[in-house]
C-alpha cells in the first residue's frame, strides 16, 4: 500500500477513511470508541493519537442514518 499523499510506502491506515499514510504525512486525532448514558449525562471513551490522513473530514456532528432503519409492520 502507498501513502495517499506522497506515494511513499504506507506505514499505517487512517482510522476514519482507510487511506494509507506514511510517517511523514500522518496526523493524529482523538477517536471516540463508545458513547453511553452515565450519571452525569452522555459519556464516552476515546483514544488519543489515532492515525488520521489529514485529508478526510470526520464530521463534528452526528449524521442521520435513516437508510439503515427498516419499516416493519407492527
Amino acid at each position: 500500500m502507498e501513502c495517499w499523499v506522497g506515494g511513499e510506502p504506507a506505514n499505517g491506515v487512517c482510522k476514519f477513511c482507510g487511506r494509507g499514510v506514511c510517517k511523514a504525512h500522518v496526523k493524529e486525532m482523538p477517536y471516540l470508541t463508545v458513547a453511553y448514558p452515565g450519571p452525569k449525562g452522555l459519556e464516552g471513551l476515546a483514544v488519543e493519537g489515532v492515525l488520521w490522513c489529514g485529508i478526510c473530514r470526520p464530521r463534528p456532528e452526528p449524521v442521520r442514518l435513516d437508510f439503515l432503519e427498516t419499516n416493519r409492520p407492527g
